[in-house]
């Protein structure tokens, strides 16, 4: 079974300044700040943010299921601002998944330049249908993980 869930926020910074968290390792350390009960750190294995890069990403102790997973960055656009990443070891592949990806996107709001609209999306396949609860608890921490960011950026914005 395979398939693509997504989900959109609209954010009131640009799609310019917005991608300077979204597209860089900024990403991983907010997520890591945010969400201190699902994760404990990363660290890079390869590369410097861009296509290519590999991070590792551990889950706070007590976190159900496997204990870090591995992500690669097969596309770090800075002009379309799209970042894809997809799994490669551990985490949700040990949990009945044959593939995971997550693209994220700051699009321009037509007619706002000072505002954005923040994209996220996941497309899967899964061994195992048995993981499907999983689709959707992962897509709404995609969605917390995109509301943090935004936070974020919008408070950055404002101090500067």
């Amino acid at each position: 079974m395979e398939g693509c869930v997504s989900r959109e926020i609209e954010v009131k910074v640009s799609a310019c300044e917005t991608w300077k968290a979204y597209g860089s390792l900024l990403l991983a350390d907010i997520g890591v700040e945010a969400f201190p009960n699902q994760y404990s750190g990363y660290k890079v294995l390869q590369g410097n943010g861009y296509a290519g890069t590999i991070i590792q990403v551990f889950f706070a102790p007590g976190v159900a299921g496997p204990p870090w997973y591995k992500e690669e960055f097969l596309v770090v656009d800075d002009v379309k601002r799209v970042k894809i990443g997809k799994f490669i070891e551990g985490g949700l592949l040990e949990q009945g998944f044959k593939s995971y990806e997550v693209k994220l996107e700051a699009i321009e709001k037509e007619g706002k330049p000072d505002e954005c609209i923040m994209k996220g999306s996941i497309d899967y396949v899964l061994n195992d249908e048995a993981a499907m609860p999983l689709v959707n608890s992962s897509i709404e921490g995609l969605l917390a993980l995109m509301k943090a960011v935004a936070d974020y950026v919008i408070k950055h914005h404002n101090t500067t």
